[in-house]
């Protein structure tokens, strides 16, 4: 558990459940005309690009100190194949799916082939 409480874990679960309810229900407690809003609707349009971006940001950590070959090569590979899945099927999910999968397929070949 790190440094956390039992009691500070369990706030912060509860926490985390109530603003995923409250975000789930968003859509039935506000009225049409906001959801309609032009705001709203450009979030709709720009989040899975958002989510995919941050994703990717998160995925190319890389090491300068020093740097694993084939590490960076198996997170390039995986890399593509996760904007290849979403150019060809706009889908968030499946693309997120694909890209751990490729990534750890990857990282086991190279190492297997290393070897």
């Amino acid at each position: 558990m790190g440094n956390m409480s039992l009691i500070a874990l369990l706030i912060a679960i509860l926490l985390m459940g109530l603003m995923t309810f409250l975000l789930r229900a968003f859509p039935t407690f506000v009225p049409k005309k906001v959801l309609d809003s032009y705001l709203l609707r450009y979030l709709n349009y720009a989040l899975p690009l958002s989510v995919m971006a941050i994703l990717i940001i998160h995925s190319m950590e890389i090491d300068f100190a020093a740097i694993d070959g084939a590490l960076l090569l198996a997170k390039v590979g995986a890399l593509a194949l996760v904007l290849l899945s979403y150019i060809g099927w706009r889908n968030v999910f499946l693309s997120v799916i694909i890209g751990v999968a490729a990534l750890n397929g990857l990282i086991y070949l190279i190492e297997w082939l290393v070897q």
